[in-house]
């Protein structure tokens, strides 16, 4: 009996290499998909072109940029303040109030004599519109301005960075009054959703006294 005739043929060697390259494409297209997969992972990453990573860093720049636009700043407002003290000599600052369309400021600064002044800058602040007008100032105007420049240990500045503090906002008014024998800085700050806080201080310590949301509005 002939012994080969017992066991199958064996493949010849082209043969062998033909399955074996058949056998490996597999695996060949695997690590193709993988690498594909990590480079769209790599791109996304670092944000080039349009990826994931560039539409997040637009995103968080411009929402920075909107909430600044939405609140607009209160530099025009300290800018008006101080154009007035120059305007008129030896001068505080009592009140200032931002025109509903930003496109001027009302400022009222008080002199020694207790005697009250208004002055009206333009939108920036950086400049008086007009002339500085003296009010009529009464016995009593004269005292209680004295009064509340005497208590106000915080100028207007202070009073600024304190309503700042509260509400991150437009401060469209602030100014020195009486509220319940107390002398305080009191206004109103918007903030970016359009909600107007009404914030009352002490002109003194900078202690809170008020802070409520202004419905009426």
């Amino acid at each position: 009996m002939n012994a080969r005739s017992n066991h199958p043929a064996r493949p010849t060697s082209r043969t062998a290499r033909r399955v074996a390259g058949l056998a490996a494409l597999p695996l060949v297209a695997s690590l193709a998909l993988v690498g594909c997969s990590a480079d769209d992972s790599d791109t996304a990453s670092t944000g080039n072109g349009s990826g994931s990573g560039a539409a997040s860093g637009a995103a968080t720049t411009g929402g920075a940029s909107g909430s600044s636009a939405d609140t607009g700043s209160n530099d025009a407002l300290l800018a008006a303040a101080a154009t007035a003290r120059k305007a008129v000599d030896a001068s505080t600052v009592v009140s200032v109030e931002r025109e509903q369309d930003g496109s001027a400021h009302e400022v009222l600064v008080v002199t020694a004599d207790g005697a009250e002044h208004e002055v009206r800058t333009n939108a920036e602040g950086s400049a008086v519109d007009g002339s500085p007008r003296t009010d009529r100032t009464d016995a009593d105007d004269t005292a209680e301005n004295t009064r509340f420049i005497d208590a106000a240990d915080l100028d207007v500045s202070d009073a600024v960075a304190a309503f700042e503090d509260l509400h991150a906002g437009t401060i469209t008014e602030l100014g020195l009054d009486d509220h319940l024998g107390k002398v305080v800085w009191e206004g109103d700050v918007r903030d970016a959703s359009g909600t107007k806080h009404s914030v009352r201080i002490d002109a003194g310590s900078g202690d809170v006294v008020t802070d409520e949301v202004d419905s009426d509005d």
